[in-house]
């Protein structure tokens, strides 16, 4: 009876250290919600990363795939290479889309960003000043995925400098006269008026409102 007894207890001792052998070799270099983090750091340390650009992403294991549009398209390469360089990251996924070149939605840009920063009920989501504000954004679009409209489109290059300085809540995605709103907002009410500038701007075919409510 004994020794049936040590039998048994020596199968689950040896199965025991089996299973954690397994789930060890099957870990990732990195924890996959540290990965997150450390890729939100470096797309949020972007340089010309602005107003006019929204990026995405999402994690799976030690990939990383990168989605939205950016105005720049010195932002699509350097946001692939920056999540490149976060240590446990094995491949990097690159479905960023460059705004295609059109003297008509440039316009559209800047008419919409006036008139939603302008805005007396909106002006608080815009620092015009240098830097990151990890608070905004597009924070709670970091580590999701993003989804929109458009199809992809062909890249260009831009001057540096050539959309507003500083930190905005509120990004705008213009395509074919389309707009697409990205962000968050503390209220429904603010969401609400950010689609009604967008869509009193003269060109302006629709408008896709995705701004996130956060209260917290």
């Amino acid at each position: 009876m004994r020794l049936r007894n040590l039998g048994a207890l020596l199968s689950v001792f040896v199965l025991g250290v089996l299973a954690a052998a397994s789930a060890h070799a099957q870990q990732p270099p990195l924890q996959q919600l540290e990965i997150t983090d450390h890729v939100r750091v470096r797309l949020q340390q972007l340089p010309y990363y602005g107003p006019y650009d929204i990026i995405g992403f999402t994690v799976k294991a030690s990939t990383v795939t990168l989605n939205g549009w950016v105005y720049q398209a010195m932002n699509k390469d350097e946001a692939e290479a920056a999540v490149r360089r976060v240590q446990g990251v094995t491949n990097v996924v690159d479905d960023i889309q460059v705004l295609p070149v059109s003297i008509s939605d440039d316009k559209i840009r800047r008419e919409v960003f006036r008139a939603i920063y302008s805005d007396d009920f909106l002006q608080k989501y815009g620092t015009p000043i240098p830097g990151i504000d990890g608070a905004r954004w597009g924070r709670r679009f970091w580590g999701r995925g993003l989804r929109g409209f458009g199809s992809p489109g062909s890249g260009f290059g831009n001057f540096p400098g050539s959309e507003p300085i500083g930190n905005y809540a509120i990004h705008i995605v213009v395509k074919g006269g389309q707009v697409g709103l990205y962000g968050t907002v503390n209220s429904e009410v603010d969401k609400t008026k950010a689609g009604m500038d967008a869509r009193g701007v003269f060109g302006v075919m629709g408008v896709d409102n995705q701004l996130q409510v956060v209260t917290d």
